[in-house]
């Protein structure tokens, strides 16, 4: 009981998931841009496959550069002539005259994969790669709900009758199964996977902006724009749909983590774009045929997803308490 002086604090937890929500997504996003030039190696390069194949998390390494390539061993050691380390289960012994420069020291801080390639990189380009993705993807989304949502509302009822009986149709075709078949009629690319992803994702944004715009076309803000002169094209640009950015940068944010993990999927399925390109779905794959010997390949790239997705949701949750309080009452 209260009995006087300033009400306590009402501390949410739903507010502080939130916060770390946002922190997490911002750290994600710096990794994604910075990528190229904070990644240790490039994320295809495979110095030596079967030295490197598969090697654990914090595994130190060491390239030995020979005539013959490059051979990374582990537990090197300095002999009376030479170099010894391990390599394919064996000791590898290599001289001093067949050794031109001293050996070069490797961090291998999340492992390798079964190619030899350092998989921190790989994540690092992945999560740029997905989110990119699903970002475009997710953009031209929100241009074609704008688009149909504004007819829908605007245009009478007509054109509300058939636009949303379409986005009816399109709500029930499932979108991986949708994709599926563009993938047999075209080859696989990152273009076909945001055009599809796009295609697919504007219909629960285009109810949005419908109901939006049918709430406020009613009410005097329009009226006064008209009254002033304003063409119908400048009272929807300029008086109608900035109302409704909060609302549709909270749906796109729900659709971003979807579409990340539909991306993931699609990638997973050996769909996704092909090399060069790299997905935290290929990453996946890799892995499925070594989950005994490279738990790792699977379980970091899965980890990393489900970050961004739940602090995806997480932030879009806050996001959309922020906007729209509950009342006190």
């Amino acid at each position: 009981m209260v009995t006087g002086g300033e009400a306590p604090a009402l501390t949410s937890p739903s507010r502080s998931a939130g916060r770390v929500g946002a922190a997490l997504l911002a750290v994600l996003a710096l990794l994604a841009m910075a990528a190229p030039w904070i990644a240790p190696r490039p994320p295809d390069l495979q110095e030596d496959v079967a030295g490197a194949r598969l090697l654990p998390p914090l595994t130190r390494a060491h390239a030995l550069r020979t005539s013959s390539g490059i051979h990374l061993v582990t537990d090197l050691q300095r002999t009376p002539d030479g170099w010894s380390g391990r390599r394919l289960r064996a000791i590898e012994i290599v001289r001093d005259q067949d050794l031109p420069a001293p050996p070069e020291a490797r961090l291998y801080l999340l492992g390798t994969d079964t190619l030899g390639r350092d998989l921190t990189s790989r994540l690092l380009f992945g999560l740029r790669h997905s989110a990119g993705v699903a970002l475009f993807a997710v953009a031209l989304a929100v241009l074609i709900a704008i688009a149909v949502g504004s007819a829908a509302a605007l245009g009478g009822a007509a054109w509300d009758a058939v636009l949303m009986r379409g986005v009816d149709v399109l709500m029930s075709i499932p979108r991986l199964v949708l994709f599926l078949v563009c993938a047999t009629l075209f080859p696989p690319s990152a273009l076909l996977l945001v055009l599809v992803l796009g295609a697919t994702t504007w219909t629960g944004l285009a109810r949005i902006v419908r109901a939006g715009l049918q709430t406020l076309a009613g009410g005097s803000l329009r009226a006064a724009a008209r009254a002033a002169g304003a063409a119908p094209l400048r009272v929807l640009a300029r008086h109608l749909l900035p109302q409704l950015v909060p609302a549709l940068a909270v749906g796109a944010a729900l659709r971003f983590a979807d579409t990340v993990l539909l991306e993931s999927a699609i990638s997973l399925l050996g769909l996704g774009a092909p090399p060069p390109a790299v997905s935290l779905g290929g990453i996946m794959a890799s892995g499925r045929e070594s989950l005994a010997g490279g738990w790792w390949l699977t379980a970091l790239p899965g980890l990393l997803l489900a970050v961004l997705v739940l602090s995806l949701r997480s932030a879009a949750t806050s996001l959309d308490r922020t906007l729209d309080p509950p009342s006190l009452a």
